[in-house]
């Protein structure tokens, strides 16, 4: 059964957007036709906030993911290195340089994909084998960053189509405002 959860609300934003984008188109005519009046140029502007916001809000929205995705490979990269000199020098108890190391590997697995070596209790380095948890959690962090990326880049198209059709609705209104003004003149 089709999930009907937001379906209402994608109803009203469209049908909010067709009539704010007809305002633009009726509100440019009258303003072309009969010249310049408050209340044509107050239809203009307002009909014009929300296709405008919604737009840059689509357009603004892959910018705060590729930001939140640069601060995160930061923050992994700050997070997910041995210390200066290596884990051999490190001052902490062989059991909890182990554990350190082993949570470092596993952040650069999960985050970025890297199989640093670990440490073992010993003192020997090892080459880190992810546990098939999380080879999961890997699999599902890449799967989450692609579809915020593409959600983004849907967004963006949202956003620049929404800038082209408001567009192409005020030059529409221009050119029918146009006509309509040749004829009276005629």
């Amino acid at each position: 059964m089709a999930q009907w959860i937001g379906w209402l609300e994608l109803v009203v934003e469209e049908a909010l957007l067709v009539v704010a984008l007809l305002a633009v188109f009726d509100g440019i005519r009258r303003l072309v036709r009969d010249g310049f009046s408050r209340r044509p140029a107050l239809v203009v502007a307002i009909a014009l906030v929300l296709p405008v916001w919604e737009a840059s809000q689509s357009l603004n929205l892959i910018k705060s993911v590729r930001l939140l995705q640069g601060e995160k490979l930061a923050a992994v990269n700050a997070q997910g290195r041995e210390p200066a000199g290596g884990w051999e020098k490190a001052p902490l108890s062989p059991e909890a340089r182990a554990q350190a190391s082993a949570e470092v590997a596993t952040i650069n697995y999960i985050f970025l994909g890297n199989r640093v070596d670990v440490i073992t209790a010993s003192g020997a380095r090892a080459p880190f084998v992810p546990t098939p948890a999380q080879g999961r959690a890997r699999e599902q962090f890449v799967r989450d960053e692609k579809g915020a990326e593409a959600s983004a880049q849907s967004a963006f198209e949202r956003g620049a189509r929404l800038f082209v059709s408001t567009t192409g609705f005020m030059l529409a209104g221009l050119a029918v405002g146009w006509r309509a003004r040749n004829r009276a003149r005629a």
